[in-house]
Parts: C-alpha cells; structure tokens; sequence
C-alpha cells in the first residue's frame, strides 16, 4: 500500500472516530459536505457504535390498534435496553401517533369526543406541547411534520383536509381537492395555503410521510410521488421509475416509499423479491435501481409480509408472521426478531425515531389563539390530564372553583346553562318518544 492509500485510510479512520462521538445536529450537517462522509454515516458498524457512544437511541416506533385504541412499541437493533423503556406513557392520553422525525421529535392526535387535539413531542425527555387546533370542520387526509433546527426547536408541520360534507360543484368534479395549511412554530397560527388540486380519482397513500431533501413525500395510487415542498411552501407531482407500475390491487401492499441515506427511495416487493430504487437526481427525477434482493432464504418467516422501512444502509425493517424483522442485505439473514400483534399492525404503523436526550424548548404547555390574534399560554407542571380539564372548562388556572358549602341554595339563585348537544339530545328523545305512542 503506498503512501496516499494509507493517508486516504488514515483520514477515514479519525472521521469515522470523530463523526461517531458528535451530536445530531452536528452529525446531520457533516452528512451534507461529501457523498463519501454522508455514506459513512448510514454504515451499520458507523451506526451502532454512534447509538452508544453519543447517548442516542434509533429505531421504529410500531403502532397498533385494538379495540379503537392506539398503542404503541419501540423496536431498536442498536438500543435494545430501550425496546421497553421508551413509551408515550408520559402525555396520560391514548394518543395515535401520525407523524414522526428523525431528530427526536413526534407529532399525535387525540381522537376525543371533543375534536381531535395534536400534540408535538419528545419521548426521550417526556417533554410535549399542545398545539392549536386547525379548522376542525375539514376532515384530515394526510398531515406531516419536519424539524428545521433542534436547538432552538424549529418546525413546520402541513396538514392536507377535506369537507366532511362536500358540495358538488365543477371544482370538486373535476380535480381531487384537497386544502392544504401550514402550521408555523413562531406565529403558533395555522395558515392556509393554495388548494392542492390532484386529478380525479387520485390519492394520497395512508403510509406515514417521508421527509428527504427538504420536502414531504407520499405515494398516490396512479404512479405518481406528491412532495410538499418546506422553503416554498408548494407542492409538485413526479412519477416513479418507468419499469414500476402499480395498479388496484398493488396499491399499498408491495411498494413503500423511505428514506435511503438522505435521499427518497421505493421499495418494491413482489414475490420472493425485493427492489430498492434511489432517486439519485432530486432536481432531474432520475431513479436508480440500487439492489435487487431474493426473499428466499426468510419463506418460511415472512410469508406474504413485506419491506415497512430502511434502517440504516445494511439493515430494513420487515413484517412477517406475528413479528417484525430486521432483515441484513448482504448476507440474507434476520438480526433481530420482535413480537407484536400481526393483525393490528399496518405498514402505516411504522415511525423511523432517532432521538438524543438533550431538552428542546417544549415547555409543556397549552397554546391557543385568541380571537384577536394574540397568544395566550397555559403552563402545566403536573399533569397534561389535568391541563385539559381547565381548558374544558373555559377556565384560567389562577381561578379557583367556588367550595360545595358556598354555593346557594334557593332557586332563586341558581342559573344551568345547557349546552348545544345535550339540547340536542333532549329534541331527538323527545321525537323518538311521540313517534313511538302514535305508532302504537
């Protein structure tokens, strides 16, 4: 080996030494200065060792639905201590989790009776935010997040709805519509945008976005990729490699888009093989076919499961039979098996998380806005359940109730106040009951 050989060996060495002992931010922009470093980082030996000597964990939160009640499970191959460790225990909510980051961060809903509720976390620090809800008379379709900085926390999340009850006109004939709004960190507002107008008949898949190369990705069901855009606040439609099509009966079960070392890739699984496809030129939309893999040797436990989402350059994440696998490339083999509930989990289930432990600057609290435009904050220091019932009930925390033993007594005094759905309630019993007699 000649002198240049060892010098170019040399540097490599005390970069993978360096790169493994930094932080994520710092280690998200060293991945932007050379597709060299930015491939050595995605490594599974680069991955491992970062995981334990930079204090951060890296997995998938698998979410399930039983009852109509979500749960969910952190799976790790570096970070096994924490498969049972780390939960969502911490918001005293049955929160379903919609959106996930690769800096640490989670975006939930709460299904409530009320309305949904959104929540921003961090599971590793327990810290949340309740965010101000959207106009809640939309359905939501499809909704994502992204981190633009973890210190101070920056972020951006675009929410994609529908009317409940839509009207037929031209418009809605004519194209799939959808409103689109973008929630900003700094004015806590939600703010509408242009209408994103797909043609008829086309979709959004139901799998969790992927964010690469500054955008939001999903897959429609007519071959196409929707990428919202976060600096321009737009969005642009491009189709996938010409040699993959999907049609009906495809749709959502064999092909899945993820993440591939920064860049937007599609998995296509089909019988005992998969596909791995890299868009290597974002601004050309040129794919590439980086592997091609048979399933063989995993038959007997994958059976007709397929590839949720890439772990790191060697290592995907796949469902097989009441289980997930992760599956190494190179030498076909599974390095970890982990229980769960087969039936329940769906590839929209699947949350890649890497997250440190450092505190961001949630500061668990409440956030609404007024109706004059300012900010009013709540803060909680003990307990978030505890925070939702003196939003319910319209009152500031400085306020206490008044004692049993002070409330009057005479009639006279007293004054109900009934809400618009228990009025309601009463009208339909009543209707119910007049029909019943004069039917009898």
């Amino acid at each position: 080996m000649n002198s240049a050989n060892r010098s170019h060996c040399f540097s490599s060495d005390i970069i993978f030494e360096i790169l493994s002992r930094s932080s994520l931010s710092t280690l998200g922009k060293c991945r932007q200065l050379s597709k060299d470093c930015n491939s050595l980082t995605y490594e599974a030996s680069f991955t491992n060792l970062y995981c334990k000597r930079s204090n951060v964990l890296s997995g998938f939160f698998l979410q399930n639905l039983k009852r109509n009640k979500h749960s969910s499970q952190f799976v790790s191959v570096d970070n096994s201590d924490a498969d049972n460790s780390l939960s969502l225990d911490f918001l005293s909510k049955s929160v379903q989790i919609v959106c996930s980051t690769t800096q640490g961060f989670l975006l939930c809903v709460d299904q409530n009776c009320r309305g949904p509720r959104y929540y921003i976390c961090k599971p590793t620090t327990k810290e949340w935010k309740v965010l101000p809800n959207p106009k809640t008379r939309y359905f939501t379709e499809r909704i994502g997040m992204m981190v633009l900085n973890s210190h101070p926390l920056r972020y951006k999340i675009v929410r994609f709805s529908k009317q409940k009850f839509q009207k037929s006109c031209r418009k809605w004939d004519e194209f799939n519509c959808l409103r689109c709004e973008v929630f900003n960190f700094s004015t806590s507002e939600w703010k509408q945008q242009q209408d994103v107008k797909l043609s008829y008949g086309e979709f959004l898949s139901s799998s969790p976005t992927v964010s690469a190369r500054g955008s939001l990705h999903w897959l429609t069901n007519k071959n196409n990729v929707f990428a919202f855009h976060e600096d321009t606040e737009t969005y642009s439609l491009f189709s996938l490699p010409s040699s993959v099509s999907l049609s009906e009966d495809d749709y959502g079960s064999g092909f899945q888009l993820v993440e591939y070392e920064g860049k937007l890739g599609l998995i296509c699984t089909e019988h005992n093989f998969m596909e791995l496809w890299i868009l290597e030129n974002y601004e050309r939309k040129i794919w590439s076919l980086r592997q091609k893999i048979s399933l063989e040797s995993l038959e007997g436990e994958v059976g007709c499961g397929n590839f949720l989402a890439v772990y790191n350059s060697d290592v995907a994440l796949m469902r097989g039979f009441y289980r997930a696998i992760f599956y190494k490339f190179k030498n076909g083999l599974a390095t970890k098996k982990v229980i769960i509930n087969h039936e329940s989990m769906r590839s929209d289930g699947v949350f890649p998380f890497r997250s440190d432990f450092e505190l961001s600057n949630l500061k668990n609290e409440y956030v609404e806005t007024s109706s004059s435009g300012q900010k009013s904050r709540k803060s909680n220091k003990s307990s978030l359940q505890t925070h939702i019932v003196n939003e319910s009930a319209n009152l500031p925390e400085s306020t206490n109730m008044p004692e049993l033993t002070n409330m009057p007594t005479s009639r006279q005094n007293l004054s109900f106040s009934v809400s618009p759905d228990c009025f309601f309630l009463v009208l339909l019993f009543l209707f119910t009951f007049f029909c019943f007699i004069f039917d009898f």
